[in-house]
């Protein structure tokens, strides 16, 4: 059925009662509206002349011919695809923002349980602090009313502090008696006979490299140490040893003289990165023990022992904890008995490394800056700390005061310190920065900044700051830095650059120790261990 004035279907259809003729409503009231006639027959027609017509079902207006072509139906297509693309995009979104949500909130609930397994391990480390001043005397541990509160007597409280960061009389008397042996006869040492010339470091060439040591899984030597024994025990043949710790967790003991033959691999920290290794030179225990540090926040003491007709590292005697932070760094006592060890979790500890234990822990009141380096003074009774924020201090050993603090005036030294070493000689103190390419000098006795160094590396490292040790060489004749890929030796006092040598061509140089004599240096970078000398 179509409209009798528009000739399509009608969408509300009506009939004439006097003509019998079908019309769309709309049209037909404008045609009565306008006073106009019914069309074809000029009959005088009203509203009340109109019969509604019932469709079941009602007719479906068809689309108008510009729609039906291929274009118009492209164009209704691409509408239709972009309304569902941009409301997919938009679940999108709302998803993103629920994961981000749902992350915030894991991670919040992850920090909160950190924080409160640290508060937990800090007060432990304080009841057992708190357990060893009351077995001097200083602190009643009798529980309170409520069984939970502990009562403290009258003593001042500067005396319990020194009790608390300081030693007891018994080591304070070993490093006094330590420190007395070693001025004594400092002030009256040459360098040892047989002692590297200037003329010599200048030949130093290459004499060996130890390859492929520590895993590929976590590659990379972080630090390294080398045995220097009293002069009577030079001839052993572990003055030949190289004690590496690697990014793997693991420890070896390489003899750099046999081919680089593996005398010891040990799993020491699990898979956890070795951040320091040092070896006891002095005492009953020289060349029998040595120290290491990790980021699982523990000090591990190790004895080598012989085993049949080679050598054995077994279990660490001694786990040595109390830090809350990556330990960063340690450094042994002259005397073999003791150690000192820097942590991230702001504090340095005084190690009894026979007992095996901490006997003090020491945080600045000024700061909380993470301590990343830490080296002992030659005569033991001071210790040196460097920090994340390039902060220098010198500590009492005994007292554990902060006697001194550099400040670097001109700002050359940026970013953490990443080595520190006092001359044998015990008057120079070198520090240096893992932002700065400069290496300060400071004079213990004026505590004064008397010199100032810059390195830099080969040719390939320009613009790249950085370095990442100084080490005086036990003669007190040399000052070795490490920055980038090169190794600079320099004269002591006049401080002028006898060689600079890239041991493993372009690899950046992690560590390296001064050997016997200062007649040979050992390296490490990435995997290698590299032997230059004379």
């Amino acid at each position: 059925m179509f409209c009798s004035i528009s000739g399509e279907p009608p969408v509300d259809p009506v009939v004439s009662r006097l003509s019998g003729f079908l019309y769309e409503r709309r049209l037909i009231t404008k045609l009565i509206a306008d006073g106009s006639k019914e069309p074809n027959t000029d009959f005088e027609i009203t509203e009340d002349d109109l019969i509604s017509v019932k469709m079941n079902p009602k007719i479906v207006k068809p689309r108008p011919p510009t729609v039906n072509s291929i274009p118009s139906l492209l164009s209704l297509l691409q509408n239709e695809y972009d309304s569902i693309m941009l409301e997919t995009y938009q679940l999108k979104q709302q998803h993103h923002q629920l994961r981000q949500e749902l992350s915030n909130a894991l991670y919040e609930n992850d920090a909160a349980k950190r924080v409160i397994a640290r508060l937990a391990k800090e007060r432990d480390l304080a009841r057992e602090n708190l357990a060893a001043v009351t077995a001097a005397g200083g602190v009643s541990s009798a529980p309170g009313p409520n069984g939970n509160d502990m009562e403290v007597d009258e003593t001042p409280a500067s005396a319990k502090d020194e009790a608390i960061a300081g030693v007891n009389p018994e080591i304070a008397a070993v490093l006094d008696e330590t420190a007395a042996a070693l001025v004594k006869t400092r002030k009256k040492r040459k360098a040892p006979t047989g002692t590297a010339t200037a003329e010599e470091i200048q030949s130093y060439e290459q004499k060996t490299e130890i390859p492929s040591l520590h895993s590929t899984t976590h590659p990379g030597i972080s630090c390294i140490d080398l045995l220097s024994l009293p002069p009577s025990a030079e001839k052993s043949e572990k003055s030949d040893w190289v004690l590496t710790g690697g990014n793997d967790g693991t420890i070896i003991i390489s003899d750099w003289k046999n081919g680089g033959n593996e005398v010891v691999n040990i799993k020491a920290h699990g898979a956890k990165k070795v951040t320091s290794v040092a070896w006891v030179e002095q005492g009953e225990h020289a060349g029998s023990m040595f120290v290491s540090g990790s980021v699982d926040h523990t000090v591990k003491v190790w004895n080598v022992k012989e085993d049949g007709d080679g050598w054995a590292v077994g279990k660490a005697s001694h786990v040595i904890k109390g830090h809350s932070g990556d330990v960063t760094d340690v450094a042994v006592h002259p005397s073999g008995l003791y150690g000192v060890s820097a942590s991230l979790d702001a504090s340095w500890a005084f190690l009894d490394l026979v007992k095996g234990v901490q006997v003090s822990k020491t945080t600045h009141p000024d700061g909380k800056e993470a301590y990343s380096s830490i080296a002992m003074h030659p005569d033991g009774l001071i210790i040196g700390t460097g920090t994340t924020d390039s902060i220098i201090r010198i500590w009492e050993l005994k007292s554990a005061k902060n006697v001194a603090t550099f400040t670097d005036s001109a700002r050359q030294l940026a970013g953490r310190i990443t080595s520190m070493s006092f001359s044998e000689n015990g008057y120079y103190f070198a520090t240096a920065a893992a932002d700065s390419n400069v290496v300060k000098l400071w004079d213990l006795r004026k505590l004064e900044n008397f010199h100032t160094i810059e390195v830099a590396g080969s040719s390939g490292y320009e613009g790249k700051k950085g370095v990442s040790k100084v080490s005086f060489d036990y003669g007190a004749g040399f000052l070795g830095v490490a920055c980038a890929d090169s190794i600079s030796v320099f004269r002591n006092k006049s401080w002028d650059e006898l060689i600079k040598f890239s041991p493993n061509g372009t690899s950046a140089v992690s560590d390296f120790k001064f050997g016997a004599h200062s007649k040979w240096i050992a390296a490490a970078s990435e995997r290698k261990v590299v032997v230059t000398g004379v």
